[in-house]
């Protein structure tokens, strides 16, 4: 801090020693040395150091100060010296209009920076309020869901105890998975890096199926998963993945629904491929229009009337964050296939243990 107030206070002293310089050598030259024009690395210098108000008068100052060295001067041929007056003088003026025009343009460009600052931040809690909003709304709606279910099986006559047990379990969960969302959250906005842990990859996406059963339920979707090694063990944050399945498995969903037709199939399958653990979910839905597909993971894009475009954006941010990446498959007929991948746990075998294959009305 004290080194700022002397750098501060030591510019001044150092344009007042250039300035007498320059006035002593322009005094003791000849006429025909234009030397008054120096006084323009004055004024540039002063640009760079004082205030935009100072810098009128300090271009007074060197103007005076050139005609009274003018004055003094005693050698030299007076005619050459009014020459070079007039083109120093005209210098000076014309160095000073530039660094004023060069101070309003770099106020105005810190200015609009400012604003710009502001309308991003504002942009940015916008969009960390819509993802929070869209990742917390699948677990709250399965705990509604749930209570709801629980409120039945009590006011049966006798009430169903175990099947009350059992949607209160869901509502614990869901609501221990909510939670770990916002902790999640906040990390990822404070930079923090994903708590990688071994997990089963086919356990953790059946867990969200069950969370989302109801609703293949609903619309008679059947549901097929297929793990092609036995078992698939990824080293990645087992909630930030849930969330990205969880998000593909709601947009297949809502693709079959807008086919307008009943029922539909989701299939879910996970491998082992070049050091990662791999998971393709392919539905048959309506599919993606041609010329979409790269837009898809940009946030709030949507094709949907009542979507956010947020939600493969946040499933693009989580895999990357795990040191993944996901995609969505270009050689569909019909629906559509996204996949990740994610590092694996362990070293895939060269051949597979076995296949497993589960589905589900």
């Amino acid at each position: 801090m004290k080194d700022r107030h002397v750098i501060r206070y030591l510019h001044p002293f150092c344009l007042l020693i250039i300035i007498v310089a320059i006035f002593v050598a322009d005094t003791l030259t000849h006429y025909e040395v234009a030397m008054p024009v120096l006084y323009t690395v004055v004024i540039l210098y002063a640009a760079l150091v004082i205030r935009r108000g100072a810098i009128g008068l300090l271009t007074l100052v060197c103007l005076a100060l050139t005609g009274v060295s003018f004055a003094f001067t005693v050698r030299g041929n007076v005619p050459s010296g009014l020459i070079n007056l007039g083109l120093s003088t005209a210098a000076i003026v014309i160095t000073a209009w530039l660094a004023l025009r060069m101070l309003q343009a770099r106020d105005i460009a810190l200015r609009t920076q400012e604003r710009l600052t502001r309308v991003t931040t504002a942009q940015t809690l916008s969009g960390l309020t819509t993802s929070i909003v869209h990742e917390l709304n699948q677990p709250l709606a399965a705990v509604t869901m749930s209570s709801q279910a629980c409120k039945r099986w009590l006011s049966l006559a006798p009430p169903d105890f175990e099947r009350a047990r059992n949607a209160l379990a869901r509502i614990e969960a869901d609501a221990t998975r909510a939670a770990a969302i916002l902790t999640r959250m906040r990390a990822l906005t404070k930079g923090g890096t994903p708590e990688a842990q071994r997990f089963s990859l086919g356990q953790a996406i059946g867990e969200v199926v069950q969370m989302i059963r109801h609703r293949l339920d609903q619309h008679g979707i059947f549901y097929r998963f297929i793990e092609m090694h036995e078992p698939v063990l990824a080293y990645a944050d087992p909630v930030q993945i849930q969330q990205v399945t969880s998000n593909l498995l709601a947009n297949a969903i809502e693709a079959i629904i807008d086919t307008k037709q009943s029922g539909g199939v989701i299939e879910a399958r996970i491998w082992y491929e070049e050091g990662h653990a791999c998971c393709r979910i392919e539905d048959s839905g309506t599919g993606i229009p041609p010329g979409l597909a790269s837009h898809l993971f940009e946030a709030f894009w949507t094709s949907k009337e009542e979507g956010t475009g947020i939600g493969l954006a946040i499933s693009r941010n989580l895999v990357e964050a795990n040191k993944g990446q996901i995609w969505v498959m270009q050689d569909q007929k019909k629906g559509t296939a996204f996949c990740y991948r994610i590092p694996a746990a362990t070293p895939p075998e060269r051949e597979s243990k076995g296949r497993k294959v589960r589905g589900g009305p």
